[in-house]
């Protein structure tokens, strides 16, 4: 898998509207709803910052979408099929990575259907060699082996 430095907020905007083409203001509902709030890092009034940072990334496109009475159209934007690589990319990453973002892992636990069975299989077991490999570390730490340190 290769890391594309996405921020939490960018892979959370990115795997939205990867569910399915969605406006700003639409996003906006979905995270309240669904109370990422707390752990997406995503304000109101980034989204449409983001949004336009994941079309220069080419990994989201935008188009305007007529109103349905009257009104101003609304853009609209959805993933790009690069944009569902990196995201597929990240949320393995996320949940494979032991790392000190626990907010990513969060976001990685909530798409994870974004993944097939083995490659959730496959991104837990890297997760579990990780943490072995940190609880070896810290195992062998002064602090842990000589009495009264």
């Amino acid at each position: 898998m290769k890391e594309h430095n996405l921020t939490n907020a960018e892979l959370a905007i990115l795997s939205l509207i990867a569910e399915q083409p969605r406006h700003g203001y639409e996003l906006e509902q979905i995270i309240e709803e669904r109370g990422m709030r707390d752990w997406t890092e995503v304000a109101f009034s980034s989204i449409y910052f983001i949004l336009n940072g994941l079309v220069k990334k080419e990994l989201a496109d935008s188009i305007l979408q007529p109103a349905a009475g009257r009104g101003p159209a609304k853009k609209v934007f959805t993933a790009t099929p690069l944009g569902y690589q990196v995201l597929h990319d990240g949320i393995f990453l996320s949940i494979s990575i032991a790392d000190h973002d626990n907010q990513r892992f969060l976001l990685g636990l909530s798409f994870l259907p974004l993944l097939s069975q083995l490659e959730v299989e496959q991104a837990f077991q890297e997760r579990m060699t990780s943490l072995t490999a940190k609880i070896n570390v810290f195992s062998a730490h002064p602090a842990f082996t000589i009495p009264g340190f």
